[in-house]
């Protein structure tokens, strides 16, 4: 059985369910190696997460950057790739644990590969980001990124396509066997995120639920989210005598409770490398609205077909949003369509072309690795 190292920053709770799952298919000897436990914009820890796979957890420091970005800086990550002694060594970024993750795997001969949900918008572009990058890069044997935007990022980067795979980031609970329908929806319009002007826009999100409940006579709106600007929303909403509930944090396995309550999930993010919340709220049949800067927009997210991806004006937001949530045929169409949609973006599907991303850099049954490599 090969064995595969996978360099990242932390474990959260849809990654764990794809390294137990990756795990579980005996196919490849997973070792995870952290930079740290729970990185500090973050709810989730990792600490109990793992029982089918290898989890090592470095000392280190964390340096906030711009916007949520945040670089580690570690030690022991050669020891503990000398310890694992992998066949593949895969990294999640070009911060310095990264670096020292890939040296180890050059100075040692053993194949790289490049981990990332990162597309054209999203990708740093500083000048060490511009120069190292591609200098990484063209030393992996495969890339695996979570989208067809990544796809095409790379391509266009020189990339060749056949080392590219695309594992889609898939949520880490089940749809819910049964979920209700538009009458049975408490909440027009369902926020769910950090509570930021940059990159989650909550400041949009606040113009938003005003002028919806200026648009509709009983507008209601559900929040769950936490950060810098939750007291100017919750002053805001009240004063501007909004309907709203709202909690500062739900644990993952309760998510669906949520989601099943609102007709219409927004997301009007500036900088979204995918938008994992849209898969959570489409698997319960919540449609979304998104702004162009996500990954999902035009791929989960179609526009017109399973939701609507929208420039960043209010205007235009709130027609939409209420063509959406008070038109019960309109909304049944959205529902049912995104739900078949995200059947696609099945945890089956991205750890398959995980395994095959991880077995193609180490040159192991290429010709299975590609099988369903573009899937999702």
């Amino acid at each position: 059985m090969m064995r595969a190292a996978i360099c990242n920053n932390m474990v959260m709770p849809y990654t764990n369910r794809l390294f137990n799952y990756i795990s579980g298919s005996k196919r490849i000897d997973l070792e995870v190696i952290s930079c740290t436990l729970r990185e500090g914009i973050r709810t989730s820890s990792s600490a109990s997460y793992a029982k089918h796979y290898r989890h090592v957890v470095l000392k280190g420091i964390e340096i906030p950057l711009e916007t949520t970005r945040i670089s580690h800086i570690n030690s022991g990550m050669w020891s503990a790739l000398k310890k694992a002694n992998p066949d593949v060594v895969a990294i999640n970024g070009i911060y310095p644990t990264m670096i020292i993750a890939a040296a180890w795997a050059l100075a040692h001969q053993v194949p790289l590969t490049f981990l990332t949900d990162g597309w054209r918008h999203t990708m740093p572009q500083s000048p060490y980001h511009r120069i190292v990058r591609p200098l990484i890069v063209n030393r992996c044997k495969s890339i695996i990124c979570a989208s067809e935007k990544g796809r095409r990022y790379f391509m266009e980067q020189g990339v060749d396509e056949r080392r590219i795979f695309i594992a889609p980031i898939v949520p880490s609970w089940d749809a819910p066997a049964q979920v209700p329908g538009f009458e049975q929806r408490p909440y027009h319009l369902l926020w769910c995120g950090r509570l930021n002007e940059s990159p989650k826009n909550a400041g949009f999100l606040i113009d938003l639920a005003i002028a919806m409940h200026k648009r509709i006579r009983d507008f209601r709106c559900r929040i769950v989210g936490d950060g810098p600007m939750r007291q100017e929303l919750l002053e805001r909403l009240s004063g501007n005598g909004v309907t709203f509930e709202y909690s500062e944090n739900v644990r993952p396995e309760e998510m669906a409770k949520v989601f099943v309550t609102g007709r219409v999930l927004v997301l009007p993010s500036k900088l979204e490398a995918w938008g994992l919340v849209c898969n959570e709220a489409m698997q319960c049949g919540t449609p979304a609205v998104v702004s162009c800067y996500t990954g999902v927009a035009d791929e989960l997210v179609v526009n017109g077909k399973t939701g609507f991806v929208r420039d960043l004006n209010v205007g235009e937001w709130v027609d939409t949003v209420e063509y959406m949530a008070i038109n019960p045929t309109v909304w049944m169409e959205l529902s049912k369509a995104g739900q078949r949609m995200v059947t696609n973006y099945n945890i089956q599907n991205s750890a398959s072309n995980y395994i095959g991303g991880l077995l193609f850099a180490a040159n192991q049954s290429p010709g299975a690795a590609r099988e369903g490599s573009q899937n999702g």
